[in-house]
């Protein structure tokens, strides 16, 4: 099957994070299984376990509700998050093969971690960061952000321990300061009632590594602000990496 990124299901990826908490959830940006290819350095080498795992913390702040997640404590709760996702009932077929097989791989080749922050009222905030080691994912994620291709998966719906969810995708304009950048919506129908806000992700390359920001919101936002917040952040996160990776 096509490989897409997780970015293609922001919604299936957020009850991934939320729904793991201490155990950890996985919204790598991964692409073959293959063994790792060393990759000559685009000018921003890829960041170690430990980099990625310090610029995640940086990102992600010190709030209380804050968790970072580095490579080993991902690589730890793939069995976590696939029953997790066994549970889940998603439609078009694509999109849940998908899912499945993208929140079972493994990390061989990627330093990644993750710091997620979920309050409350429901709404989260994620930084993903990772360091590609093997080229051959790295340029699946690069052709997978150059495409700005929803591949079918605009519109999909799943089931999820008694929430029934549809919801509807679209690729926002957004410039920043990552090699290559995409950003989207989706908007969500949970048990027939609109969700205001929804999911906003952005995706930026920098040189060897892809860093990822994801908001869920539940109060009404025009896209062009939250694109701007998104960048913003977006923007801190590039020039984190790119010290780190000095």
């Amino acid at each position: 099957m096509k490989k897409r990124s997780l970015w293609v299901l922001p919604v299936a990826a957020a009850f991934v994070l939320a729904g793991c908490g201490s155990n950890a959830g996985t919204e790598a940006e991964t692409g073959s299984s293959e063994a790792p290819q060393q990759q000559e350095s685009t000018g921003v080498p890829a960041l170690s376990a430990e980099q990625a795992a310090a610029v995640a913390k940086t990102l992600g702040g010190e709030g209380e509700n804050v968790q970072v997640l580095d490579s080993e404590a991902l690589s730890g709760s793939l069995e976590s998050a696939k029953g997790l996702i066994d549970q889940m009932e998603i439609k078009p077929e694509k999109c849940a093969e998908y899912v499945s097989q993208q929140g079972t791989q493994d990390l061989e080749g990627i330093n990644m971690a993750v710091a997620i922050e979920v309050n409350a009222t429901g709404e989260s905030n994620s930084y993903s960061v990772a360091g590609y080691e093997d080229a051959s994912k790295l340029d699946t994620v690069k052709k997978m952000i150059d495409a700005k291709d929803l591949q079918g998966c605009d519109e999909f719906a799943m089931s999820v321990a008694g929430q029934e969810v549809s919801a509807s995708a679209q690729i926002l304009e957004a410039d920043s300061d990552a090699d290559s950048t995409i950003a989207t919506h989706t908007a969500v129908v949970m048990n027939g009632t609109e969700v205001p806000g929804g999911s906003y992700q952005i995706q930026g390359v920098v040189g060897e590594n892809v860093v990822s920001v994801s908001q869920t919101i539940t109060a009404e936002q025009s896209d062009d602000e939250a694109v701007k917040a998104l960048v913003e952040e977006l923007n801190k996160a590039v020039e984190e990496v790119k010290a780190a990776a000095k």
